[in-house]
């Protein structure tokens, strides 16, 4: 077992305040009182049977996930899995699967009392960390409490291998109380590996989320959007307002503009934004008929992009236009869709 460092528990301390802050604004903003209680240690459900962990931080992490689950679920169902997330809307998803073997807790800030009492609630029989989340005091908890720990679909940014060197050997650290690596390509095997070269099994299994769009391809509801559109999946803060400059373009070939943004309580923002300025907008969650007049169509719910991607006639993927990293295309391409992206994709490698 490989302890954090006396250096990162006092930057931990040092940083407290700020975490305390931020879990109260996301816990007034949308995450409610159990938000705040679970991230902070407490409110996790004492399970008479050790469960299988997933930790999904996002939506993105859960969606590459989801199949996988069900996969476990179905061969062990008498297993209990707990899903966690860091967000409020990925949460809102796991809370869609009607199944009683499947649970939601938010995983506890990288705090000891925090980890330290959902470990002890939840006993965990092994903990599967989907992609990039490396948490130096959970790993270390977790190995001390000899609970087996993976990282599936593992992949790293460039943004983390830039890192200070403090953040950069405290990660080291942290990786070698991992059990199991299952990499999705040769290149992310690589990253984890320079920066971790005691990494005690690791191995490239491929990309999870190849398996779920094809998944999804096959059972799909229809939009009955009459209309050809453009379809921009997982936009940002400022990509829309870039994308509408070519709203009049749009308009000549009859084409929609559909916006699927990233976090879906900008819609509400959005729709008064795009108002103010002589667009007709329609709002999914308010079931608004799409006209022929009608220049923006805002989807502000859940796990639907599959849907739309299936039907758009072109594809933006969003977190390209600005450094963002750009979103995963493997999903649209799974449809065959021609696809549109910016010019900030160091996410995703480029052969």
């Amino acid at each position: 077992m490989h302890a954090t460092s006396t250096r990162y528990k006092f930057s931990l301390l040092i940083l407290s305040p700020f975490a305390l802050a931020y879990v109260i604004y996301r816990s007034l903003k949308d995450g409610g009182w159990q938000y705040f209680k679970q991230r902070l240690g407490f409110g996790y459900c004492r399970f008479e049977s050790h469960p299988i962990h997933f930790h999904c931080a996002s939506v993105g992490e859960f969606i590459a996930a989801k199949s996988l689950i069900f996969a476990i679920n179905a061969k062990y169902p008498d297993k209990l899995i707990i899903i966690t997330t860091n967000t409020p809307t990925a949460a809102s998803l796991v809370h869609k699967i009607k199944q009683d073997a499947i649970s939601h807790h938010y995983f506890p800030i990288d705090l000891a009392f925090s980890v330290n009492r959902f470990l002890k609630k939840v006993q965990p029989a092994c903990s599967l960390i989907l992609e990039t989340e490396i948490w130096p005091t959970y790993y270390s908890r977790a190995a001390q409490n000899d609970i087996p720990l993976a990282i599936i679909n593992a992949r790293l940014t460039k943004k983390t291998l830039a890192a200070h060197s403090f953040i950069k050997n405290e990660f080291s650290h942290a990786l070698r109380n991992v059990d199991l690596l299952l990499a999705r390509s040769e290149e992310d095997l690589k990253k984890y590996t320079e920066l971790s070269p005691e990494l005690s099994s690791a191995h490239i299994v491929g990309n999870l989320k190849y398996v779920i769009t094809e998944a999804h391809s096959k059972i799909l509801a229809c939009t009955t959007i009459k209309r050809p559109f453009l379809f921009a999946a997982s936009t940002h803060n400022n990509e829309e307002i870039q994308l509408i400059e070519h709203i009049e373009l749009l308009r000549r070939n009859n084409y929609l503009l559909i916006l699927a943004p990233r976090y879906p309580d900008r819609c509400k923002r959005l729709a008064q934004q795009f108002r103010s300025i002589g667009l007709q907008v329609s709002v999914r969650s308010e079931h608004d008929e799409i006209t022929n007049t009608t220049d923006i169509y805002l989807v502000d719910t859940l796990g639907e992009l599959n849907m739309f991607f299936n039907e758009a006639a072109l594809v933006f993927v969003g977190g390209s236009l600005i450094s963002r990293g750009g979103h995963n295309i493997l999903e649209p391409a799974n449809f065959g869709k021609c696809i549109i992206v910016g010019p900030h994709t160091d996410n995703f490698i480029k052969k």
